[in-house]
C-alpha cells in the first residue's frame, strides 16, 4: 500500500444523513483497512440526522464554526466550537446541526471504518 494525498476541494459531498460529507479517506479511496475519515461543511441549520455506530468508535473535531452535538437517546445537547473534539464510543445515538450563522466545518474520524451508520 502506499502513501495517498487528497485535496478537499477537488472531492464532491455527498448527501448522507441529511447534510453534505466529503468522504476522504476510506477502503475506496485510499485501501484503508481500519478507519474512515470524512469532512463536513454545514451552512447554518444543516447538519446530520441522529445515528448510530453498533461497533465502531467516532470523533468530530471542529474546525471551524459552532453547532450543537445531540448526544444519547435523551438528545443530550453539547455546544461545540472551533478547536473542540468529541468522542464518541460505540452504540452511542449521535448527530450534529449548525445552530451558528457561518459555515461549521467537522472532521470525522470513525473506526473501525466499514462499518456503516445506522440513523436512529
Amino acid at each position: 500500500m502506499s502513501i495517498k494525498v487528497f485535496k478537499t476541494e477537488e472531492i464532491q459531498s455527498q448527501w448522507i444523513l441529511g447534510g453534505p460529507i466529503k468522504r476522504i479517506v476510506n477502503a475506496q479511496t485510499s485501501g484503508a483497512q481500519h478507519l474512515h475519515f470524512s469532512l463536513g461543511v454545514f451552512d447554518p441549520g444543516q447538519g446530520l440526522r441522529t445515528h448510530i455506530h453498533p461497533i465502531s468508535e467516532e470523533v468530530y473535531f471542529v474546525v471551524e464554526g459552532r453547532g450543537t452535538v445531540f448526544i444519547g437517546e435523551e438528545r443530550s445537547q453539547i455546544a461545540i466550537e472551533p478547536g473542540m473534539a468529541i468522542y464518541i464510543p460505540p452504540g452511542t445515538i449521535h448527530g450534529v446541526k449548525n445552530t451558528g450563522s457561518e459555515r461549521l466545518t467537522i472532521a470525522f474520524f470513525v473506526a473501525p471504518g466499514r462499518e456503516p451508520s445506522k440513523e436512529v
